[in-house]
């Protein structure tokens, strides 16, 4: 069983890695797959993040593999200030000692086989190729939004950069939508209140904390890692069925756990 991340590698993206690396042996997965792709930064701007997570990550105890996106036609922008100047928080300044083998996506894809688990945390525009190869045991993603007021021209950012990809993934498979319905309660806030801790996880999310300052945003949602959470932890979660602005029937999950972002961090 693979564990497979489509990552646009912005800070709530290592946060996400980071978190899901650190259990996946424990989960029962034999192989984790880091896709690198463009969203809130470039494409070779995610891969270079990729690389610099890997390199500093702990060992995760499984088979590492990195898949190369940047022949790919995809949307991104480069949000440097919810982001900063590499698009992951500038907390690393290279990826000395990476070490993981890196594929092209489309022999990757090719090449692709066995079953695994999706975790979509950027735009969708690659997913639907995947899905079409062999469908997910399971798929949760990151984005859209509901009721919640839209983060980017109207729309949640993931969902605005491709709103084609994402309609289909909704549409073509059965799913958990993570969106910003899901992240955006008082709970899960954590710009007044920063988790403690040295590990990897609590030093992303502090610096994304750090920079919803500067970029003027109201309030800090780990948005990407509260996937991870509802991957790992169904329990935690309830599903509700709701229909977005664009008639996306979505698979909606609903925090219900109810502990503040920092108990549930690590967890």
């Amino acid at each position: 069983m693979k564990l497979v991340l489509f990552c646009d590698y912005g800070l709530d993206d290592a946060a996400a890695t980071a978190d899901a690396l650190a259990h996946a042996a424990e989960d029962g997965y034999e192989q984790a797959v880091l896709v690198a792709i463009g969203g809130n930064v470039p494409p070779a701007v995610a891969l270079e993040n990729a690389r610099k997570l890997v390199a500093h990550l702990p060992a995760c105890g499984i088979p590492l593999l990195v898949v190369d996106t940047t022949a790919e036609d995809q949307p991104f922008e480069y949000l440097k200030t919810i982001h900063g100047d590499d698009g992951m928080g500038d907390l690393f300044s290279d990826a000395v000692g990476f070490r993981a083998p890196v594929a092209a996506f489309s022999a990757w894809l090719e090449a692709f086989a066995g079953d695994y688990d999706l975790l979509s945390l950027g735009p969708m525009t690659l997913v639907p190729r995947l899905l079409e190869k062999k469908m997910p045991r399971r798929l949760v993603f990151m984005g859209g939004n509901i009721a919640e007021e839209p983060n980017f021209h109207g729309y949640e950012f993931n969902h605005a950069l491709d709103r084609a990809a994402f309609s289909y993934v909704a549409k073509y498979a059965p799913h958990t939508a993570v969106t910003m319905d899901t992240c955006r309660v008082p709970a899960l806030n954590i710009q007044d209140n920063p988790p403690a801790g040295s590990g990897f996880v609590a030093q992303f999310v502090r610096r994304a904390r750090e920079m919803t300052f500067v970029s003027g945003e109201k309030g800090c949602y780990i948005w990407d890692d509260m996937a991870v959470k509802a991957l790992r932890h169904p329990d935690w979660f309830e599903t509700d069925e709701a229909t977005d602005r664009d008639g996306n029937r979505l698979r909606v999950a609903r925090y219900v756990l109810g502990k503040p972002y920092e108990a549930i961090m690590d967890l």
